[in-house]
């Protein structure tokens, strides 16, 4: 008879520890310490567990329902799919608190440089992080150019004075945003001011000094001569003795190029050249819409499955000035991987643009 009084505790325990749970997830919950669309699934294993407790035979009974030899196997079952779905709800909430951060992040920098004084249609965005030592002379490039150009740099939360060179040079507006947001964020945040300041064409310029000021008016007359949306500067375009990328990359641009053509029906030869200019439709469409994780060939895909027209032209490029490529050996190799998940999932999106624009 000692048997059941054993077994009737443990059921007390359970239902007096479900009973602690319910409630305080609920005082959680009425003390705003989470949400309520947060506590959903917490409610919703919390009555199971209560159920669980009250009838000691549920577990049988569920196991015999599926067939499963041994039903306790199915309290594993359960809590490993209770934790999974709790995670799965967990990276939704950080997603989208990581796009509201960058759109706090980008408003705070774009606040704090005000409104623009046009010297011409043309905005050349040069995102940057932490190249003190090259924007100076990529400064004095574009200074060069014989176009009516106004130049934007985008200090991506440098740590060295990346901004106050840009700055002391005279040449440029600077716009500092307070964290880094990637290469993505940054050129997007260079998007809404163009978008916002009313400016016809903007030019996406590195600011590692690879690129090179003068092949500026040729993306510009490329983007007109051909009424596109966007003009990509392409290494590979024609054969060059001037710039060769690491094996590991041109593994990568290959496969690109193959997968890209399939998905919208054009061949880009570099896409994940930085090297770009877009015209006013462009600009104003990437200022909503710019892919922050990998956004060169994203960009690509976006804009051809949205109707945008591409163009690309041969452009020169410098090679890298200090330091060396991080897309290598294996590191390369899981790169090409999250770009080619994150192309696809791209072009499986439905088209946010439903008119193809005009010229």
């Amino acid at each position: 008879m000692q048997i059941p009084f054993v077994i009737d505790r443990i059921q007390l325990v359970s239902i007096f520890f479900s009973f602690f749970i319910l409630v305080f997830i609920f005082s959680l919950v009425k003390r705003r310490r989470i949400r309520e669309e947060y506590s959903l699934l917490w409610f919703v294993m919390s009555f199971i567990l209560l159920y669980l407790s009250f009838d000691r035979f549920a577990i049988d009974r569920i196991g015999n329902l599926f067939g499963i030899a041994y039903p306790p196997s199915m309290l594993t079952l359960m809590t490993t799919g209770f934790t999974f779905l709790v995670l799965i709800h967990l990276t939704v909430v950080a997603t989208q608190l990581s796009e509201q951060n960058k759109e706090l992040i980008q408003e705070m920098g774009l606040d704090r440089l005000g409104p623009a004084a046009l010297r011409g249609e043309i905005l050349v965005i040069v995102p940057a992080y932490n190249e003190e030592l090259n924007i100076g002379s990529v400064l004095d490039d574009l200074h060069k150019v014989r176009l009516a150009i106004d130049v934007l740099v985008i200090d991506d939360g440098s740590s060295d004075q990346t901004a106050k060179v840009a700055r002391a040079s005279g040449q440029a507006r600077v716009i500092n945003l307070p964290k880094n947001l990637g290469i993505g964020g940054a050129v997007q945040t260079g998007f809404k001011y163009a978008a916002r300041n009313g400016y016809g064409t903007a030019i996406q310029f590195d600011g590692d000094g690879q690129h090179l000021a003068a092949e500026i008016p040729r993306l510009v007359e490329t983007l007109q001569e051909h009424s596109a949306n966007m003009a990509i500067g392409s290494r590979f375009l024609e054969e060059s003795a001037g710039y060769r990328s690491t094996f590991t990359r041109r593994i990568g641009i290959r496969l690109f190029q193959m997968v890209n053509s399939v998905l919208i029906g054009q061949r880009v030869t570099d896409n994940t050249s930085g090297f770009r200019a877009y015209d006013r439709r462009a600009i104003e469409f990437l200022a909503q819409h710019y892919p922050v994780d990998y956004p060169e060939p994203e960009a690509v895909i976006l804009l051809g499955r949205n109707g945008f027209r591409i163009a690309e032209v041969s452009t020169r490029m410098r090679e890298r000035q200090g330091g060396g490529s991080s897309i290598h050996g294996v590191t390369g190799v899981y790169y090409v991987i999250k770009v080619l998940l994150a192309i696809l999932m791209t072009a499986i999106r439905k088209p946010i643009v439903t008119v193809r624009p005009e010229g």
